[in-house]
């Protein structure tokens, strides 16, 4: 009788994407409500808080990118 051996396979970049998302997420939560905190009108703090969340992504990915590449 054959068996079926399966392998666990962590993928790591997976895994590094989605936590730097959590994080950016919570970046440009924590981004919008300051500004919307601090009296500024709420299309302009949403709009603040989307600005920071792409750039804490884009920044982190761009700080993954460069470090897996120093690695190899």
């Amino acid at each position: 009788m054959a068996t079926n051996s399966t392998q666990n396979v962590c993928d790591h970049r997976t895994l590094e994407v989605c936590l730097l998302l959590s994080t950016s997420m919570v970046v440009g939560l924590v981004s919008g409500l300051v500004l919307a905190l601090l009296g500024i009108a709420p299309g302009v703090a949403v709009a603040g808080g989307a600005g920071a969340l792409a750039g804490a992504f884009g920044l982190g990915m761009s700080a993954l990118t460069y470090i897996k590449r120093q690695g190899n």
